[in-house]
């Protein structure tokens, strides 16, 4: 806490009478400051470059520009809005308003907001400069991926002590072990090149605050900002935010839809990608596990392996 009040020595603040940490968030580190006349937050940038952290304020700053609501970025009396104090990168913004929902609190209007808003902030962020994007491999072959599973397994049954989430992760690798031994490979379709624009990032309840009216009013964490396609963003909410709720599901892609188009069958292809992800990716296991980053411990859950592709086969209808 020291490096913190150190760190907003730099912006002169009125007198602080608090600073706690946030409990929401996992890879940057969030301070709600308190003073007799405002709320702020200090972020602990995770990013040690700084042409990074500049990027996103370059990103905050021009979809503020194009009245998307989100907490503007409060400069120094030297008129710095990025701060490098005790080996990190800082910034300080302004409060969000509202009020955050907790995702088994989200009901059909929130839903709507939010494909309301992400859509709006497509349309915002269509225009901000970013460079070709490199093509990435997607190979097929299920091979490597049962390697990392047995890998991980290993790893797991070396532990001397296993917690209940280490019981779910052994579980979630045990069947998906034997669903790699019978699987159709997924095939990658890369998304077409003129429709690939910048993007949230990390569209998600989370970085998301709504008024009583359940309405987004501001939205918030912008470092994962990024080159992408806009139905992948879709998807990735409809799975992690909304957890392919139908009841969810059908208003948020409604609310979408009142402000940009989006067909099923972009949706059906980013689904396609979404379950290659899901099916060759890791980072969470292997943060846990190889990197022993115990942060990442909160997203695991209970429950058998299903691929993301049967679960998307009993939504779809719903949103046609």
């Amino acid at each position: 806490m020291e490096a913190t009040q150190g760190a907003l020595r730099h912006w002169n603040l009125e007198p602080v009478t608090g600073v706690e940490r946030a409990t929401s968030g996992v890879m940057n580190q969030t301070y709600l400051v308190s003073t007799a006349q405002r709320r702020l937050v200090l972020r602990r940038h995770r990013r040690s470059v700084r042409d990074e952290v500049e990027f996103e304020h370059a990103v905050i700053a021009h979809a503020r520009a194009r009245g998307i609501p989100a907490p503007a970025a409060i400069s120094t009396p030297d008129g710095e809005a990025i701060v490098d104090h005790d080996g990190a990168f800082h910034s300080l913004f302004a409060f969000a308003r509202g009020q955050q929902v907790s995702r088994g609190e989200l009901t059909a209007p929130h839903a709507r907001s939010m494909g309301e808003m992400l859509a709006r902030l497509d349309l915002a962020l269509a225009d901000f400069p970013v460079p070709p994007r490199a093509a990435r491999e997607h190979p097929a072959d299920l091979a490597p991926v049962a390697v990392a599973v047995d890998h991980l397994l290993q790893r797991i049954g070396r532990r001397s002590e296993q917690s209940e989430r280490d019981r779910w992760a052994a579980d979630l690798l045990r069947t998906k072990a034997a669903w790699l031994q019978a699987a159709t490979p997924p095939i990658w379709r890369d998304p077409p090149g003129d429709e690939l624009q910048l993007v949230h990032g990390d569209y998600q309840e989370s970085n998301l605050f709504f008024d009583p009216y359940r309405t987004v009013v501001d939205v918030i964490d912008w470092d994962k900002a990024d080159v992408g396609w806009p139905p992948a963003e879709i998807v990735r909410t409809l799975d992690l935010a909304l957890r392919l709720d139908p009841e969810l599901c059908a208003p948020f892609i409604d609310g979408y839809r009142t402000v940009r188009p989006v067909s099923i069958a972009d949706l059906d292809q980013a689904a396609g990608n979404w379950n290659y992800n899901r099916i060759h990716d890791h980072w969470v296991l292997e943060g846990i596990y190889l990197r022993d980053d115990d942060r990442l411990r909160i997203f695991l859950e209970p429950g058998p392996f299903v691929p993301f592709a049967d679960k998307w086969a009993r939504l779809r209808p719903l949103l046609d």
